[in-house]
């Protein structure tokens, strides 16, 4: 066995193999792509009134990035531990797959040893949003998909200076807008404005401060993604605005020396308190790094020569809210205007920023609007019971209150605990915020006469220290669900994915046990918001891709509708896209992409596409709208796609081709000897096929082969002149040839909602309808969720090698097979082969011997026609297919006939498949995968009993023979492959192939018909 007969196949796209340039008669066939990957043209989209689009926002994450690891995190280390697979190799196939659903370039895969089959593969996947459906709702929230047009590197291309300084500008708006909790450069404008209008020079200040200590994190090489979230520019804001504000040289330029050393400061402070704060105990900073930065300067500034501080502010009762107290007997109710009092309210939030103004203050509460409502309401809230606090409970006297100097602390606790930093849900989360606002009051005053003595303002250190104590609490109390740090966005997406969670867990009630089974949450009744985290990731992809299949559009519509990502993968990486149209259901792929706005070129871990997939399973009236709306073919199929439309091109398939033309295949690819569709259905004598190619696929009549031949010099060797007359008068008509467009034939099948419906369909139509809805009610089976989701979750344990979780599932569901199949038919032993997890192998036969089933599952078919044992081949996990054939030959009796799949199979499609056979068998015999062969005919995914012929009469025989490889040709005798008799196109045999290039050992086997 030579070296070659070692290698490993890639992926599936082996199937549809490259080709390599080789002189005539001297056929290799590549497996890795090579073809130029087809110009993704933008399509103008249909000019009819969409549907609203659903307000579903995945928001920025800010602390994500900034404390390490999340809980996500740990949970892809606890789930891709695994004793035969590599985790290195799994985290960088996840990054390529998730590039290429990013970027949308159908990159071809690289070869590897295992493939990633992560429960959580696309938790951290970003999804490509189409930049010209970008609508006035992109402006809020934390606005993560302008983020990503700013971030791509497409994004003023060429430009990088220009596009840099748009980056730091957007971070340092969202610094200003992250004082209040807001994630949004919007918004930070506003406030910023706000903060012109009520006093332009601390604004500037405070612009200073965020710009040094976000050029700070910069210079040092600090996480990137917490720069970009604002989170070390706002504690630079409040320094900067606090040194102004206590200075005596508020007008002098003399201060910006301190305010750039300072505001420098908090940035690192900010890293050292984290550290501490947010890694070890999982709390937010807040702003206690720019409150140690500012206190140290104004402690400093009492012995300071240049700088010192404004005495007046420092003692002022205002700031201090320390008062004499009077005897009881002449205690007075101190009285309040109304104007004391609803001017106090806004003039808190501007509080916040040091400034007094109402006017400031509401425009803060706009800007605080347009990140999020909810933080807009508390931060009012937290001002409307402070004040109120403050007064009934210390009255503070009416100038006071009218500054707002009762309230400013309460805005930001209020907003801390009323959904920043837990989900605002239940009747206790109101109680428990009102009480963290009083007690912001009671803690300012009371640190206000602690540091009297000193002559230091409270600043905001009692709504820190209130925040801190109340989320230390929060893991003792069943009523507060505590959000994690590093999940933190914004209230609205905190809600929603809590309402998410709740709405899966409805639709199942088997979770608590199965949570328990999987160790992957508590037995808490309420589940935590990292709990909600791990089921979101792992069950809701799941269960879109079982409401697809089911076409149970209600219920996925409710899924959506509470925020499911549309882009949601499964451990296949197939999107309900995928599934819907596998299952040609057009109304769920009219919902999926124009009003949920699907990703239509997503391609899963088999290499399709959703437009690929109803191509494949013959679904040819969704390819008139996925076509319109964008979807391609994928790249690494582009082999495949050519030589099937050369084989259809050759025998005559006119429909075939017309469909595959439709999809947006070139008919100038050329097979592995240059030639193209139009060279095959010449040679074919298809007049049809030969027009239709020409006049609407803009066939190229001046490609030559590898044999210097053209379709018109072809054309001159037919008896029949009919093509050659015809060749002769497109010659002439070449120069008035309009750019090759595709003509979408199919239109009429397609059944439009927003179109009228009194269109005539011819009979033809109506029958490829009538043979889609066939299709539709064979394949629409009734399922719940229980069985939806079990093989799902059975497959991802048997992907994973965990035993221990495979026989939990078994035992606590007694109906429940063990060779059960997902919505693409694809059992636990399709994953465990693929995989190489020989001991989930092992498990599924003992476990069938113990509940004496047959052990049919062994060559069970998938939707795409592959077996357990073609998948452990097919990646190269011999151990694992040996021992499947081992089980086969031991156990006859055992093994059944294939189970047929439940689902019709249209005649185009199960041509298809037998020319991706063909091409299949001819790869392997051209790259002498000898052992592979040997294996596939040995189990009868390959039968002795055919020839494997492609269109010139070539068997893998002749490929073998033409390249020389010895092994394949004695393994091809063996089981009764003929290399004198079968002949080619030209005549020619393997015998002849042999001695054209003087392989004498190959010779000699022929001739004497040796193994």
């Amino acid at each position: 066995m030579t070296q070659a007969s070692n290698r490993i196949i890639s992926n599936k796209s082996s199937f549809v193999s490259g080709t390599k340039t080789s002189p005539p008669m001297s056929v290799i066939f590549q497996l890795d792509e090579t073809n130029e990957l087809p110009t993704m043209t933008n399509i103008k989209q249909p000019s009819r009134k969409k549907p609203l689009e659903p307000l579903i926002i995945h928001e920025i994450q800010s602390w994500s990035s900034f404390v390490g690891k999340s809980a996500v995190k740990h949970v892809l280390a606890d789930i891709n531990e695994s004793p035969t697979s590599s985790c290195q190799s799994k985290i960088s196939r996840n990054q390529r797959l998730q590039q290429m659903n990013t970027n949308q370039t159908f990159l071809p895969n690289k070869e590897r040893k295992n493939r990633c089959r992560s429960a959580l593969i696309d938790r951290k996947k970003q999804y490509y949003h189409r930049h010209d459906e970008l609508t006035w709702r992109s402006l809020f929230g934390t606005m993560p998909d302008i983020n990503q047009i700013l971030t791509n590197k497409r994004f003023l291309y060429g430009r990088p200076w220009l596009q840099s300084l748009i980056i730091f500008i957007d971070s340092c708006f969202r610094g200003v807008g992250q004082v209040m909790f807001a994630n949004n450069p919007i918004s930070g404008f506003m406030i910023t404005v706000g903060l012109l209008i009520g006093q332009w020079q601390l604004a500037l200040y405070g612009l200073l401060g965020t710009i040094t200590s976000t050029l700070t994190a910069y210079i040092i090489g600090l996480d990137y993604g917490s720069i970009r979230a604002g989170l070390y520019g706002y504690n630079g804001c409040l320094t900067a605005i606090i040194l102004a504000y206590f200075s005596c040289a508020f007008y002098s330029p003399l201060i910006i020396g301190p305010i750039l050393l300072m505001s420098a400061c908090s940035t690192i402070f900010l890293v050292a308190i984290a550290k501490l704060v947010a890694v070890r105990l999982g709390l937010s900073p807040f702003t206690f790094s720019s409150q140690m930065c500012s206190l140290l300067w104004l402690l400093g500034a009492m012995k300071f020569r240049y700088f010192s501080v404004d005495e007046t502010l420092l003692t002022s009762g205002l700031l201090r809210t320390f008062i004499e107290k009077p005897s009881l007997s002449n205690i007075t109710i101190t009285q309040y205007s109304l104007i004391d009092i609803f001017a106090g309210f806004p003039a808190s939030v501007s509080q916040v920023y040091f400034i007094n103004s109402p006017l400031t203050g509401i425009i803060i509460l706009l800007g605080i609007l347009i990140c999020s409502p909810i933080l807009s309401f508390f931060a009012l809230f937290g001002a409307i019971i402070g004040q109120l606090s403050a007064a009934y409970l210390f009255g503070l006297p009416a100038e006071t209150i009218r500054m707002g100097l009762g309230g400013y602390n309460s805005v930001l606790t209020c907003q801390a605990l009323g959904g920043m930093f837990f989900v605002l849900s239940g009747y206790q989360i109101w109680f428990f915020t009102l009480f963290g606002s009083i007690m912001s009051v009671i803690a300012q005053i009371a640190i206000s006469v602690f540091f009297s003595p000193i002559g230091i303002p409270p600043l905001l250190l009692p709504s820190t220290l209130i925040s801190w104590i109340f989320c230390l609490m929060a893991e003792s109390s069943k009523n507060m669900i505590a959000v994690k740090l590093s999940a933190v966005s914004i209230p609205e997406d905190h809600l929603r994915r809590f309402h998410l969670t709740s709405l899966v867990k409805a639709h199942f009630e088997f979770l608590n046990n199965l949570s328990t089974i999987l160790q992957k949450s508590r037995h808490d009744e309420d589940i935590s918001i990292e709990d909600l985290t791990i089921i979101e990731a792992e069950f809701v992809p799941i269960l879109l891709c079982s409401y697809a299949y089911q076409n149970d559009i209600k219920n996925l519509k409710a899924l959506l509708h509470e925020g499911a990502d549309v882009n949601s993968t499964d451990y296949d990486l197939r999107s309900p896209l995928h599934l819907a149209a596998c299952g040609g259901k057009s109304e769920l792929c009219v919902m999926l992409v124009r009003n949920f706005r699907a990703n239509v070129n997503l391609v899963d871990e088999l290499g399709g596409t959703p437009l690929y997939d109803a191509f494949c399973h013959g679904n040819f009236h969704l390819i008139p709208f996925l076509y319109a709306w964008g979807a391609r073919m994928p790249g690494s199929k582009t082999t495949e796609l050519a030589f099937c439309l050369c084989a259809f091109s050759f025998e005559g398939n006119l429909e075939a081709v017309q469909y595959l033309v439709a999809c947006g295949v070139n008919p100038n690819l050329a097979d592995y000897n240059g030639r193209t569709a139009l060279h095959l259905a010449v040679c074919g004598n298809h007049f049809s096929i030969v027009k239709y190619l020409v006049e609407e696929g803009k066939a190229s009549l001046s490609i030559a082969d590898y044999y210097n031949q053209t379709p018109i010099q072809y054309a001159l060797h037919l008896t029949d002149n009919r093509i050659a007359d015809y060749f002769h008068h497109c010659r002439d008509q070449t120069s008035k040839q309009k750019p090759r467009k595709i003509n979408i034939f199919m239109e009429d099948t397609f059944i439009d909602d927003d179109d009228d419906h009194d269109h005539d369909h011819d009979d033809d139509d109506g029958n490829q309808e009538q043979e889609n809805n066939d299709e539709e009610s064979s394949e629409n089976i009734s399922m719940t969720v229980e069985e939806s989701l079990l093989p799902a979750l059975f497959c991802m344990a048997a992907a994973e090698g965990d035993i221990k979780q495979m026989a939990n599932l078994l035992e606590q569901f007694p109906e429940f097979r063990a060779d059960s199949v997902d919505y693409d038919f694809r059992s636990a032993a399709h994953v465990a082969a693929a995989e190489g997890q020989l001991s989930s192998i092992e498990f599924l036969c003992e476990y069938s011997y113990r509940k004496n089933q047959d052990l049919s599952w062994i060559k069970r078919e998938d939707r795409w026609g592959f077996s357990p044992i073609e998948e452990a081949y097919h990646y190269g996990h011999y151990e694992v297919a040996n021992y499947l054939i081992e089980r086969i030959k031991n156990n006859q009796n055992l093994i059944l006939s294939n189970p047929k799949q439940n689902f019709k199979i249209k005649p185009i499609v199960i041509s298809m498949r037998q020319w991706k056979k063909v091409l299949h068998f001819g790869a392997l015999a051209s790259n002498n995968e000898a052992e592979l062969i040997d294996g596939l005919i040995s189990t009868g995914v390959f039968l002795s009993s055919e020839l494997y012929a492609d269109y010139d009469g070539r068997t893998p025989m002749h490929l073998a023979a033409a390249n020389g490889h010895l092994d394949v040709i004695k393994v091809l005798q063996r089981y009764g492959y003929d290399g004198k008799t079968q002949r080619d196109r030209w005549g020619n045999s393997a015998l002849d192939e042999a001695r054209r290039k003087k392989f004498t050992e190959i010779i000699d086997i022929l001739l004497e018909d040796i193994v």
